[in-house]
């Protein structure tokens, strides 16, 4: 082989292997956006079949996602939910209660979870839930809340109505 006929070969066998290199790389992207897909796929599926009820508001309390179990909660359907903010839930003392509780997750700051607040469903009728609220971090600066919430409107009027009983 002369020189010129090394160099050309030379640069082919550079240009199969960057063609080869870009074939792993793309086949190893394409595996991790199929195991992604179904990450999402199986995140999605404990989201909308949890018994709890999940849902994530924006920093002013406006719905941004919510599970179907909040539908049971609260009383309205998910896309009425995505129309209402949290405040449409509370009365003024709960407001408070969730507005410290924000405060403490921005400031960094020790929150007891759960904790119980009292929000008033669509028919008027309040309902007593255990909430564990999380601040929602993107590009480290804050953007939501997320809660998780368990109703237990049942289990504290039979804890109530047990004690009136015991102190009869």
């Amino acid at each position: 082989f002369v020189r010129g006929e090394l160099d050309l070969l030379t640069a082919i066998a550079n240009q199969i292997g960057v063609a080869i290199e870009n074939a792993r790389l793309y086949e190893k992207e394409r595996v991790t956006m199929q195991k992604l897909a179904l990450s999402e796929k199986n995140f999605r599926g404990l989201f909308e079949n949890a018994n709890d009820a999940i849902w994530v508001h924006d920093l002013q309390g406006n719905y941004i996602v919510a599970n179907r179990a909040s539908e049971r909660v609260i009383g309205y359907s998910v896309e009425d939910l995505m129309k209402l903010n949290v405040k449409d839930f509370l009365s003024e003392e709960n407001l408070a209660l969730a507005r410290e509780v924000k405060r403490k997750l921005l400031n960094n700051e020790h929150l007891e979870q759960p904790y119980e607040q009292r929000v008033i469903r669509r028919d008027g009728s309040e309902a007593y839930l255990k909430l564990t609220t999380s601040l929602v971090v993107e590009d480290r600066s804050p953007r939501g809340f997320q809660n998780i919430a368990r109703d237990v409107t049942e289990e504290k009027r039979m804890r109530e109505n047990l004690s009136l009983y015991l102190s009869q």
